[in-house]
């Protein structure tokens, strides 16, 4: 419902004689400083018609400036109310120019202003150009903006400080920094923005070498100034650069601890991140802040310190966003971590947050990794949205937990739903096969996939495959397989072919596959081991002993297996080769 009143609806002129009295505009133009929605901006309007106002240049110019360039601006009505002006003046002009300029149409008012040009009763001033040249940055419009840059010299405006600044802005988001360049050094007393402008364009350019020669140059800096060069000097890895220069600076804010804590993340260097967010002030940390270390811990692979991090987002108070969100369940994923899972699907409840694919899609991982499919499959179900990832990953979940049919019967619903499948659902599907023993399936699966939907398999798709078969005791029907697939350097095929060997007892078959995997990966001392035990299981002790040897010559170990279970919130984690747990 709306929120004026309903004595602010039209009502009938009281008449005074023969004559209306119209009540002055202004109580009805004060409504206009409560108004949040179109609907009510209309209901003002459609008041100020009832009373005969609404041609009022003063009604006209406060509805204009309301619906144009206020929190509550709506561009598509702001333009209904100019058509509603015959004759529209300089100010309304440039009030639907700046109003386009902020829009998602920066376009149109590069269209405005040229029909402004065409009327006689406007004439574009200091305030009309910068919003102009803002919207030919936005949309790159290079001839435009020239023609207009032409036009700033022929109104006489090329020496106002608001325009040149904006030019500079034009210019260098264009990519044409020469002509930036001129603009600024034509600036009898540039300020900082115009300092600040002509820096941050050469530091877009690549320029960061000229960039700090005019930073040495500048009178007074800002913080801008100083963030703007210190992010220029990450973005083409002088990284030791940056950091003199955020030494140097007094009075950092948030951009600045992040830009630099953002360049070492992204350069890998966690530990020189790790120490500049400890030095960090703990209230100018901002989501920011978190979701670069975050981001970092993760491509890392540091999933105990993502929830570590996790926690200091919870003392901090900062509201996470999709990205943080779907980063902790990715993490809470790989460690089990189902208490973590569950706090984040309520927090996601609470906070009324919208479970897309992407989000829906991580709550089913998380929960299926955590061996709780019955939760993922509700999830699954309740998203409104599902993507192609999202089938896949129910697919996948459901097969690597044994629920083979039930995972090819998801395929099934995939396609009733008009989403064609990719290289991954196969891979998910002939996966789900290997896990439940549908050989048949599979080999139905993996012709489809090139048949129908034009889809060469890859490695990963032969390897399921020879896995399947070596599974179903097909160790013949699975040589041939990688023989035949022009993929004869797999290491994970030969190495299935192996293990499937070393179950069987096929001596034979394990030496042949024993023989191609040391070719391809001579340092893998895991199929050193095998085939040991294989020469052991057989009687020929000898030849085991021989091939340790091989082992202890070259310098090679088992990798010791691992495994982690949670208990009251706690992950531990067992290695083979130790007599007791590591905890983390």
């Amino acid at each position: 419902m709306s929120v004026v009143s309903p004595s602010l609806l039209p009502t009938k002129p009281a008449k005074n004689g023969n004559r209306f009295s119209l009540a002055p505009p202004q109580p009805c133009l004060f409504l206009l400083e409560i108004c949040k929605y179109t609907s009510e901006f209309k209901q003002v309007q459609a008041k100020l018609t009832k009373l005969g106002l609404i041609s009022h240049p003063l009604a006209l110019t406060r509805l204009l400036c309301y619906s144009s360039i206020s929190r509550y601006a709506d561009i598509h009505y702001a333009q209904s109310i100019f058509n509603l002006d015959k004759n529209p003046n300089t100010f309304a002009y440039n009030v639907l120019i700046r109003g386009y300029a902020r829009s998602e149409k920066p376009e149109m008012a590069i269209s405005l202003f040229y029909s402004m040009l065409c009327n006689v009763n406007s004439v574009p001033n200091q305030f009309t150009f910068p919003f102009v040249l803002k919207s030919c940055s936005q949309v790159k419009a290079i001839q435009e903006g020239k023609q207009v840059h032409g036009l700033v010299v022929k109104h006489g405006l090329s020496q106002d400080l608001f325009v040149q600044n904006s030019l500079i802005t034009f210019y260098a988001a264009c990519g044409v920094i020469g002509s930036a360049c001129k603009v600024f050094d034509k600036i009898d007393g540039p300020d900082v923005v115009s300092w600040n402008s002509v820096i941050g364009g050469l530091v877009d350019s690549g320029f960061v070498e000229e960039a700090r020669w005019t930073f040495d140059r500048m009178p007074e800096r800002s913080l801008v100034t100083w963030n703007c060069l210190i992010d220029g000097y990450i973005k083409i890895g002088l990284l030791k650069e940056a950091r003199k220069l955020f030494d140097q600076m007094e009075g950092r804010d948030s951009v600045s601890w992040n830009t630099m804590i953002g360049g070492y993340v992204g350069s890998g260097l966690m530990g020189d991140a790790e120490v500049l967010f400890g030095e960090m002030p703990l209230e100018i940390k901002d989501l920011i802040t978190f979701n670069l270390m975050i981001d970092g811990y993760a491509r890392d692979r540091r999933y105990s310190e993502v929830l570590e991090v996790l926690e200091d987002v919870k003392e901090a108070k900062a509201k996470m966003n999709e990205f943080t969100i779907v980063s902790v369940l990715t993490a809470c994923s790989h460690l089990a971590e189902l208490d973590q899972g569950e706090w984040i699907q309520t927090y996601i409840k609470e906070n009324r947050i919208e479970v897309d694919a992407v989000l829906g899609t991580a709550l089913v991982n998380m929960f299926a990794k955590c061996g709780n499919m019955g939760r993922a499959l509700s999830v699954f179900e309740s998203m409104e949205e599902r993507n192609v990832e999202a089938w896949n990953s129910i697919i996948h979940n459901l097969g690597v937990h044994g629920y083979g049919e039930e995972a090819l019967a998801m395929f099934s619903d995939m396609l009733r739903t008009n989403i064609p499948p990719d290289e991954i659902t196969f891979l998910c599907l002939l996966s789900a096969c290997r896990h439940s023993g549908l050989v048949a399936e599979g080999k139905k699966y993996f012709q489809l996939m090139s048949e129908k939907y034009g889809l060469a398999p890859k490695i990963e798709h032969y390897g399921c495959m020879v896995d399947l078969l070596c599974r179903a005791d097909l160790l013949e029907e699975a040589r041939c397989l990688i023989e035949t697939s022009q993929m004869m350097s797999s290491v994970p095929m030969w190495g299935a072919l192996l293990g499937a060997s070393y179950r069987l007892g096929n001596l034979v078959m394990g030496e042949y596959a024993a023989k191609h995997l040391i070719e391809l990966n001579p340092f893998d001392g895991s199929c050193y081991i095998v085939l040991s035990n294989m020469y052991s299981a057989a009687g020929f002790y000898e030849k085991a002993i021989e091939v340790r040897k091989m082992m202890r010559d070259q310098g090679l170990d088992k990798v010791p297996g691992t495994s982690s279970i949670e208990i009251d919130g706690v992950v531990h984690e067992f290695r083979v080769s130790s007599n007791c747990p590591e905890i983390s």
